[in-house]
């Protein structure tokens, strides 16, 4: 009974915490943009990176989940792997995408060899700022795992298959924005003259706003799930 009233009370601080953190951590790449000079491709590929992370905590509910009392490790197993094949599947697609189509724009721009520089930086992960960002995009999805799969006992009536969503709103909503905002980008800059920076800080602005908006739906979402499954445990 005590345990239970610790991880009540951990988890009613994540859901006080949720929100100003979300915000927050949304906000790192416009702050990237505007002192390190971070480029279109910089802000895309580390969306591209927290899908990943996302779907990686995704995997791990499927493997931890023990709501289906029938199915076997070795089901679980066999179902982690459809679910990884098929996201890594739409994730590489994307991720060819977004490297030749943003990278023959870099290569059309005025500062196409320091932009060049920068998109090499991003896609091995230089530069200590970058990194605390991706950082604190894992970190938020763990605690999330955490507080609200774990410590409130969703993973004991949570099935399988209930984690097995191949395109969950969240996902196609960030796949639409990045899109979006990457011909959006084109068009100020062609059509509109503005110089590439403040085209890029427009086009992060329009991320962060969007993918906030995303983050709060999904994060209500698996709160109003983890409710549920925490009164049907009790």
């Amino acid at each position: 009974m005590k345990n239970n009233n610790i991880d009540n009370q951990a988890s009613q601080n994540f859901k006080r915490a949720a929100l100003p953190l979300i915000i927050f951590t949304n906000l790192f790449p416009i702050y990237g943009v505007i002192t390190y000079n971070w480029t279109i491709f910089s802000i895309v590929y580390l969306y591209w990176l927290e899908l990943l992370i996302v779907s990686t905590f995704q995997l791990l509910k499927i493997l931890t989940a023990e709501g289906d009392k029938e199915i076997t490790m070795i089901g679980k197993l066999f179902l982690a792997i459809r679910f990884f094949l098929f996201r890594t599947g739409i994730f590489l697609f994307y991720l060819l995408f977004i490297v030749t189509f943003l990278g023959l724009l870099i290569t059309n721009t005025e500062n196409s060899d320091s932009e060049l520089l920068t998109f090499a930086h991003a896609l091995t992960l230089k530069g200590s700022f970058y990194r605390i960002t991706l950082t604190s995009f894992f970190i938020y999805n763990l605690v999330e795992y955490l507080m609200q799969f774990r410590l409130n006992g969703k993973y004991k009536t949570s099935t399988p298959n209930d984690n097995f969503t191949l395109l969950d709103p969240h996902i196609i909503v960030v796949h639409i924005v990045v899109v979006l905002g990457t011909f959006l980008y084109a068009g100020v800059t062609e059509k509109l003259s503005l110089d590439h920076h403040t085209a890029i800080i427009a086009c992060a602005i329009l991320f962060a706003i969007v993918k906030i908006i995303a983050d709060v739906v999904r994060y209500q979402m698996s709160d109003k799930s983890a409710t549920i499954s925490s009164e049907k445990y009790i």
